[in-house]
């Protein structure tokens, strides 16, 4: 039988990319249309999975969404009615509003869009900008509450509905040499605490959402709304320094929040991807520092209704990954 449901991810090999595409691709009733600049090294990641094989229902496109006519034919040619939008870079402001045009102008055809942004301490204009667009000068940050607007404001056709990750586990990763052999985790979280997000959680929220749309009921449910996914439990550096020593066997100690541990982050993430993201990064952890970043009880239990389980554990998570690198 034919999928009757035809959906184009963005980012297939990123973080949430790789948890989500197997879970989407073991529903028969999708065709899952994946675009990229690199389709030699996405093919050999979906190899691993056993997807993209004879009578797959998984199709790699080579190209890029940064190119307005290609982008709009591939959304014409495959007939996709869900387009799950997940963007960063340099240029993402530029790339998800030309992205979300292409889509207004398929006509009928796009019928959902799950965005994934970053989490916002509420739907409200007001609180945004009270805890976001003034305290925070950080780009990539201030990008999502923009391109938000656009969404719910827009008039597009679509029903859309945006997911609120907090930080990720897999961002520790990044620390590991640090940890290893210097015993330092190398980011200046500060003491505010911020909730951990595990990248598979996310993949499941917009896995359960595409899911949801079949149903008339839990369609409504979920359209024009704005889902929090993360632990409700927030995380200070100090906490996270003594989870990585106890499961690494060893005294690890954190950056501070303080102009010195900021500094010395900006030149270490931005010999890595550049100045300029070494100082956009300092700005958002010098945020969180002040202000944390977590979820209200009320985003907490929402999202435990569209995951349909607790998401998963931080201090387990670092707890399993410690022993393995011991």
């Amino acid at each position: 039988m034919a999928p009757s449901r035809v959906v184009l991810v963005t980012a297939a090999s990123g973080n949430i990319g790789q948890h989500l595409i197997p879970l989407l691709a073991s529903d028969p009733n999708l065709k899952l249309v994946l675009p990229t600049n690199r389709a030699s090294s996405l093919q050999a990641q979906l190899t691993q999975h056993k997807l993209c094989q004879p009578g797959s229902n998984v199709f790699i496109e080579e190209g890029s969404i940064k190119e307005p006519r290609w982008f709009q034919g591939l959304l014409a040619s495959h007939k996709v009615d869900t387009v799950i939008l997940n963007l960063t870079g340099d240029d993402e402001l530029f790339t998800t509003l030309n992205c979300l045009d292409f889509m207004a102008r398929s006509g009928p055809a796009v019928k959902q869009l799950i965005y994934v942004s970053g989490c916002m301490p509420s739907d409200t204009s007001e609180s945004i900008q009270r805890h976001i667009i003034t305290p925070c000068s950080s780009a990539h940050v201030l990008v999502k509450p923009l391109i938000e607007q656009k969404i719910e404001h827009g008039g597009f056709h679509f029903a859309w509905t945006v997911l609120h990750p907090t930080l990720f586990f897999t961002n520790d990763l990044r620390s590991k040499p640090g940890m290893l052999e210097k015993g330092v985790f190398d980011v200046p979280f500060g003491e505010a605490g911020l909730s951990r997000v595990a990248p598979w959680d996310i993949a499941l929220a917009a896995k359960n959402l595409v899911t949801a749309y079949n149903n008339e009921d839990n369609s409504k449910k979920w359209s024009q709304k704005k889902v929090a996914v993360g632990s409700r439990k927030m995380f200070k550096g100090s906490e996270t320094a003594r989870l990585w020593s106890e499961a690494l066997g060893r005294e690890i100690t954190v950056l501070p929040g303080t102009e010195e541990g900021f500094d010395k982050f900006e030149d270490g993430f931005g010999a890595l991807a550049g100045p300029a993201w070494g100082r956009d990064m300092r700005l958002m952890h010098e945020w969180f520092a002040v202000h944390g970043f977590g979820m209200t009880e009320e985003q907490y239990r929402q999202q435990l209704e569209l995951l349909g389980r607790e998401p998963e554990d931080y201090a387990a998570w670092v707890k399993a990954t410690g022993s393995q690198w011991v």
